[in-house]
């Protein structure tokens, strides 16, 4: 093979790999939204003043802390997965965090804040899940929506989130139980 066909092989193949890699994250977050199951997750009021960044939603999932048992010995910043559950009233819960993804239960990669092993708790940080992406002219509109309906006294406000596997992707923001988009067809700007 001659010198020049070599470099035009090499460049194909980088060029592959270039457009491989964009490609499987695609494929990997609509298989998630298509086959993945369902996650309800409560939401909790953010700092005004920092809550939009770019054309995004900017989230806080609950539990933010959960509870462990006496001896985990969790550090900052440890990535962990937190085995997923759902309570009584269909919302998000963590069964419990693993080291290792666990085989046959739902559970998303999470890193852990803190860890106060007296108490028995570590406080969690839902990388990746902190954000809501839309359409450049309805984000601000929907960051005053989901500011005001997640105060701490008109908690109106959820995520669904889909999860296969240990890959987890945010499907919806809801705002008094509609999703955001049908909220603000509802309720449009003055």
């Amino acid at each position: 093979m001659s010198k020049r066909n070599l470099i035009l092989l090499g460049f194909a193949a980088v060029v592959v790999a270039q457009l491989a890699v964009p490609a499987w994250m695609i494929v990997e977050r609509e298989r998630t939204l298509r086959y993945g199951q369902v996650f309800k997750f409560r939401t909790h009021p953010v700092d005004p003043s920092d809550a939009f960044r770019g054309r995004y939603v900017w989230l806080s999932l609950e539990p933010e802390t959960v509870k462990t048992p006496s001896g985990s010995h969790w550090t900052y910043n440890q990535k962990v997965f937190a085995v997923l559950g759902t309570d009584t009233n269909g919302f998000a819960v963590v069964k419990r965090l693993e080291r290792v993804k666990p085989l046959n239960e739902p559970a998303v990669p999470v890193r852990t804040r803190w860890f106060n092993d007296a108490k028995g708790e570590a406080n969690l940080e839902w990388s990746g899940l902190d954000r809501y992406y839309m359409e450049e002219g309805r984000a601000p509109k929907a960051e005053i929506a989901y500011r005001q309906h997640t105060s701490r006294t008109n908690p109106t406000c959820h995520v669904t989130v889909r999860v296969l596997g240990a890959h987890a992707v945010v499907e919806d923001l809801f705002v008094e139980n509609q999703p955001i988009r049908a909220w603000l067809r509802k309720h449009p700007a003055k």
